[in-house]
């Protein structure tokens, strides 16, 4: 009896012990003065979230040389965060050639291809070394546009705006 006793007075008093590890409601939290606020993520897969850095995402209203772009709303881009999200989704869609995603990204027809099917068939000629390279190299920060829309590396790929998507227009080789 006397071990039973004690092996219930261990327990309660374990028990006890543990408590609950939730904060009281009553009690302020040190750091409450502090907001996290976290990095804009863009999920490609469940396995595989990119974030887009909050240097990416800083206005680009001046280069780096001190010249002043062509304003969004001239290019046709009311979304500068949804399109830079489509960036790094379309770096990453190229990446891993995942040819069915960037089909569906394109604004039909291209030169010489007019559909989605055409251009998974004829994926390497145009998703060439080069025009791969145009999306590896995104600077986010200085992000050509112009009334035609969004460029890059000097024209290998054009981008435009439609409704809320974002579509690829051109890709010159």
């Amino acid at each position: 009896m006397m071990k039973q006793t004690i092996w219930i007075f261990i327990l309660s008093f374990s028990l006890l012990a543990c408590g609950s590890n939730e904060k009281q409601a009553d009690t302020p939290a040190a750091d409450s003065a502090v907001i996290t606020v976290p990095a804009p993520m863009v999920a490609d897969t469940l396995t595989n979230i990119m974030t887009v850095s909050e240097t990416e995402m800083k206005d680009d209203s001046v280069f780096a040389d001190g010249s002043i772009p062509t304003s969004w709303a001239n290019a046709g881009i009311t979304d500068v965060r949804g399109l830079k999200y489509f960036l790094k989704q379309a770096q990453q869609w190229v990446m891993n050639n995942d040819k069915a995603k960037l089909a569906a990204s394109v604004q039909y027809p291209l030169k010489n291809i007019r559909n989605e099917q055409e251009l998974v068939e004829n994926y390497d000629k145009v998703f060439t070394k080069d025009v791969k390279l145009a999306f590896a190299k995104v600077n986010f920060n200085q992000v050509f546009r112009n009334q035609k829309g969004v460029m890059l590396d000097g024209g290998k790929v054009w981008i435009t705006q439609s409704g809320k998507d974002f579509k690829i227009f051109a890709i010159n080789q």
